[in-house]
């Protein structure tokens, strides 16, 4: 099965997939993931919400369950758990600085998670992409051509990165819950 990501109709599936979890809200969610026909990044989704599971068996079992193509097996791969609940703790005031790597896990998954379920993501501009790249930078600096790079936040790119980290919070507790 290939995405249909043009109406929204029916599933959005990757063309390849595996499960990969999601720390947020306190728990962890498996989730179907991969790239479509355009070679995106995607989740499994249906009518705006994403296919969620509880487990990685259960997640392997619903694949097989809908013959949705893997990446290998369940004994391939090691299952990644992208731990957003830094970012999160942050967005709460209960850390002074934001964690780079969970910043831009949360982007980066809202920036899926909405092209998976058509759902809006206001996340692009001059601010807010200046404010994303200074994430990307301090997760892979040689990328930049630096051994390491830690940002500094003007007080108008923190403004712009709450409001961009508040919104896929948002998002992703809207795509996953019922």
């Amino acid at each position: 099965m290939t995405a249909d990501v043009s109406g929204r109709a029916g599933d959005v599936v990757p063309t390849r997939g595996r499960p990969t979890g999601l720390r947020f809200d306190g728990r962890v969610t498996y989730l179907w993931w991969g790239q479509d026909v355009n070679n995106e990044d995607c989740a499994a989704a249906r009518a705006g919400r994403l296919y969620t599971f509880a487990s990685e068996a259960d997640c392997w079992s619903m694949a097989a369950a809908h013959g949705w193509a893997a990446d290998g097996g369940p004994a391939d791969q090691r299952v990644v758990t992208t731990d957003v609940e830094p970012a999160q703790e942050w967005l709460r005031g209960r850390r002074m600085a934001l964690n780079p790597e969970a910043g831009l896990n949360l982007w980066n998954w809202a920036t899926d998670v909405a092209y998976s379920t058509g759902r809006p993501w206001n996340d692009r501009g001059g601010l807010r992409d200046g404010c994303y790249h200074k994430l990307l930078a301090a997760n892979v600096p040689w990328a930049y051509g630096t051994a390491s790079y830690h940002p500094r936040w003007t007080p108008r790119q923190l403004r712009a990165l709450r409001e961009v980290l508040n919104q896929a919070v948002h998002l992703l507790r809207a795509a996953t819950r019922g």
